[in-house]
């Protein structure tokens, strides 16, 4: 589990825990340029700044985007040449006090490649680079990847405990953190207060941004809005023409689709199988969706036994489905006690988003799950990770109740000795044993305090 640690000291901006790996990386003796990935309006370009002020480092920004530079050649890299572009421009020299920042690199590609020349011969220099349809270019690169050269950061929306920091909430987590998240009632009431709130904002740092500054949802929900139009607008900047239509058919289905097991005939009953898994590629590299595949769950590593025929789609971000599915801010507010018929989902979707990114941003976002789908004894379970060399099965509940049918027969079948559930029912005791294995049952706004991978 995460330390809360030294972030309280931050006091510019909206705090992000991946501001804990940039500072490792700065003072990292094998320092190497550091590429961040992940999708439009996650917040990159604002970390990469907030970052650099925390830091008291001078910020170099190029954003490749509004202007190329000169001295990148596809046939030609000179580092020193770059750097003497860049100088001139800037009226700077660039050393270990600067901080210099690629943005939207993409859109010089050549420019990738060349970081390991950075690496190289610029050591002292840092170098951060981002863009957010990067992984297109990485997907069908041209020129040779500077493997071993540079690091990858993955970054998400913003998590609940992100969003309780924003809030101004440090005596909440302090005090879940010392309970060691055996929280009382009072704790726990507060917690879903908070909760509640996160599944109608969501993690967008821009939405978290309004929400804390106007505490106005419609000016949120504004927000969900444009970032929405965004990514529609990116739509004829990653698939063919004759894609567009079919794109922006499988865009508007998702949401209603979010955890069932893919069936391609459920978005379209007139596209081709082949053109669905065209356009969920498409979505999934702009990191608009998340998909969680079947493993086996025979052993460790749990993903060499993936499945990638079968798979259920998550959404980037809670705030940005509900805005989709038109769940209202008083819904969401009481959604313990709403008559909403997608709680479920929202409680699965709220979950994915945190596991995916459970790495801490070492690794690409991960979904796994186990199905079987035979009958008799169909079986699901929502998630699955890999914790302490373990199988761990976790199962998501929308309220304060619910069958564990599939966890017992995933217990018996694979010999687990532990699984989590996430609700929202309070118990004195997170800790009940059921059959052969211990069952640990927390708040469903813990997860990512719980599932986290240590660095």
């Amino acid at each position: 589990m995460v330390e809360i640690g030294g972030y309280f000291g931050h006091t510019i901006g909206m705090y992000r825990f991946a501001e804990e790996f940039l500072e490792q990386w700065l003072l990292s003796k094998n320092r190497k340029p550091l590429i961040l990935r992940g999708a439009r309006q996650v917040g990159k370009s604002t970390l990469v700044k907030l970052f650099a002020k925390n830091n008291k480092l001078k910020l170099i920004e190029i954003n490749l985007e509004k202007e190329k530079l000169k001295s990148i050649k596809k046939d030609s890299i000179s580092t020193l040449n770059i750097i003497d572009e860049i100088q001139s421009l800037f009226e700077v020299n660039l050393d270990k006090n600067t901080l210099l920042f690629f943005d939207e690199i993409q859109k010089q590609p050549d420019l990738i490649p060349a970081l390991r020349y950075f690496y190289e011969d610029h050591k002292d220099i840092p170098i951060i680079s981002a863009g957010s349809l990067l992984e297109f270019e990485l997907e069908k690169h041209e020129f040779q990847m500077p493997v071993g050269r540079v690091q990858y950061f993955y970054l998400g929306p913003m998590s609940f405990f992100e969003f309780l920091m924003a809030l101004g909430k440090k005596n909440l987590i302090q005090a879940v953190e010392n309970k060691n998240l055996n929280i009382d009632q009072a704790l726990f009431d507060q917690l879903t207060k908070y909760f509640q709130e996160f599944l109608y904002i969501g993690g967008m740092p821009e939405a978290v941004k309004t929400y804390v500054e106007t505490k106005d949802p419609s000016q949120v929900r504004q927000i969900h809005r444009n970032i929405i139009q965004t990514y529609r607008d990116d739509f004829p900047k990653y698939a063919k023409h004759s894609q567009l239509d079919d794109l922006q058919q499988i865009f508007e289905k998702i949401p209603d689709l979010i955890g069932q097991k893919n069936k391609f005939t459920n978005y379209s009953s007139e596209m081709k199988s082949r053109e669905v898994k065209k356009c969920l590629h498409l979505l999934n590299l702009a990191r608009v969706i998340l998909p969680c595949y079947h493993s086996n769950c025979s052993g460790v590593p749990l993903i060499s036994q993936k499945d990638e025929t079968i798979f259920k789609n998550y959404f980037l971000d809670v705030g940005l489905l509900n805005y989709l599915k038109k769940v209202s801010w008083i819904q969401a507010k009481d959604f313990i006690n709403s008559s909403l018929l997608t709680k479920g989902e929202m409680a699965e979707q709220f979950a994915a988003q945190h596991i995916a990114y459970r790495e801490q941003g070492l690794e690409a976002p991960t979904l796994l799950y186990w199905l079987r789908d035979k009958t008799p004894g169909k079986a699901e379970v929502d998630f699955v990770i890999e914790q302490g060399g373990r199988i761990t099965p976790i199962e998501i509940k929308a309220g304060s109740s619910g069958k564990l049918k599939s966890l017992l027969q995933f217990s018996e079948e694979k010999n687990m000795k532990t699984a989590f559930r996430f609700d929202l029912q309070f118990r004195d005791s997170k800790k009940t044993k059921i059959h052969n294995f211990n069952l640990l049952s927390y708040h469903l706004g813990l997860i990512e305090k719980v599932v986290i991978e240590p660095a």
